[in-house]
């Protein structure tokens, strides 16, 4: 478990180079990603991992010992993004935690650092690493995790800057990939359809997610089910609501059930369903259907199994070819911009200024407003973390990029002299 960061034990360190003093090596704070996927293990693991993961990503940091920390969690990929000044440490600190995990084997979880961290974040948000290549779905989760880092106070000078920078190079990505990609969801539900002998007479959706509207949208010549404690969307054609107790009853006679709930727990057991010929889509993390229903007549695909069904993949493009090429020249140049902005603090004063004043001036607001519920209060936090990430967003983008006629020295160094008053 240790030679996996021992062997790039340089690159950890220092991912984009470093200064001599006295013969030995400048820390900087460095990207490092500890993450797992579709691609290195099991479902069944990924599902273990989730369980173990604290509502707090605070508690991540202090862990390992990073000064940022984030956390993207999806149906196939759980990764762990550190910015540390002793990232060799704080990655092996976080491998460590994890290799706890029930389902641990060894090359399940992997550790990038530097350049190939900031490379492989890029690609991940363009749709690079999906299970469907070019599926749009995971830029939103990553924009969201970005967000949550940012809620939790987790995130900083170099996270966020790094989420900010993922999604820019991810549109420049998408813009060379094929614009009809389908989604994940999409290419199941495709699958599913094409495994039943004659388009589904009855079907049960179980959930009211995305996942659940695409297919509402592609079966509306069926009779449809739906099975969700919340509201249905108005966007949903005709359709019957299904309570818990007529769950069992309802699934047996229908044909094709899809099933996408946050709900932990399987809704659907060994014995719930008949012998009747039927698929199941389970695309839920964790799973909602028991796996013990594959039997029979009765064809159950989960994450795992479509992991597989997709792992033929499609002969490289061009387009996907210089997707990738543009992640990896974007990832280049953030690294670079993450270099010179280390040795410039003028980024660094101007986050954590806007953190105190932001800080300071949610607490002041909280303290004139003491009628709030704490749910109210946390969305009055968040206000104030997103508006500061936005106001941000421009100095740093201006600060990233770099010209002939106006080098990123003297950016930084205007930016720096603009705030100076200010920080």
């Amino acid at each position: 478990m240790k030679s996996a960061l021992v062997e790039n034990a340089g690159e950890v360190t220092h991912p984009d180079g470093g200064e001599e003093t006295g013969g030995r090596p400048v820390a900087r704070p460095a990207v490092v990603v500890v993450g797992t996927s579709f691609k290195t293990s099991s479902l069944a693991f990924r599902e273990s991992l989730s369980r173990r993961l604290p509502k707090d990503t605070a508690a991540l940091a202090r862990l390992c010992g990073a000064s940022e920390c984030g956390q993207l969690v999806t149906c196939n990929r759980i990764e762990f993004f550190l910015a540390s000044e002793s990232a060799e440490e704080s990655g092996r600190a976080l491998l460590s935690w994890v290799a706890e995990t029930p389902g641990f084997e060894p090359g399940s979880v992997y550790v990038r650092a530097g350049v190939d961290a900031i490379s492989h974040i890029f690609k991940v948000a363009s749709g690079l690493d999906s299970m469907v290549v070019g599926e749009d779905q995971i830029l939103s989760q990553v924009k969201q995790a970005g967000v949550g880092a940012r809620t939790s106070g987790t995130s900083k000078g170099t996270l966020s800057a790094l989420f900010d920078a993922a999604a820019g190079a991810a549109r420049k990505a998408r813009a060379a990939l094929d614009p009809d990609g389908e989604s994940v969801s999409s290419a199941a539900l495709r699958f599913a359809l094409g495994r039943l002998p004659r388009p589904p007479r009855s079907v049960l959706l179980i959930g009211t997610g995305k996942t659940a509207r695409l297919a509402a949208d592609r079966l509306k010549g069926a009779r449809l089910y739906v099975a969700t404690r919340r509201s249905v969307p108005r966007s949903f054609p005709t359709y019957t609501v299904v309570r818990q107790k007529d769950l069992e009853r309802v699934a047996r006679r229908c044909d094709l059930i899809v099933c996408a709930t946050r709900r932990r727990g399987y809704v659907l057991r060994e014995g719930d369903l008949g012998v009747g010929r039927r698929v199941i889509l389970d695309l839920a993390f964790p799973r909602n259907v028991d796996p013990s229903l594959a039997k029979g007549k009765t064809e159950l695909y989960n994450l795992e199994d479509l992991a597989r069904v997709f792992a033929p993949a499609p002969a490289p493009t061009r387009g996907r070819e210089m997707a990738e090429e543009i992640a990896a020249s974007e990832a280049e140049r953030f690294s670079r911009w993450l270099l010179a902005s280390r040795q410039s603090p003028a980024l660094s004063r101007l986050y954590r200024w806007a953190e105190s004043t932001r800080k300071a001036e949610a607490e002041a607001a909280l303290r004139r407003l003491p009628g709030l519920t704490a749910r109210e209060k946390k969305v009055v936090e968040s206000m104030s973390r997103r508006l500061v990430s936005k106001l941000l967003a421009p100095a740093t983008s201006f600060a990233k990029s770099s010209t002939a006629d106006f080098p990123q020295d003297q950016r930084l160094e205007l930016v720096d002299r603009i705030f100076d008053k200010a920080v």
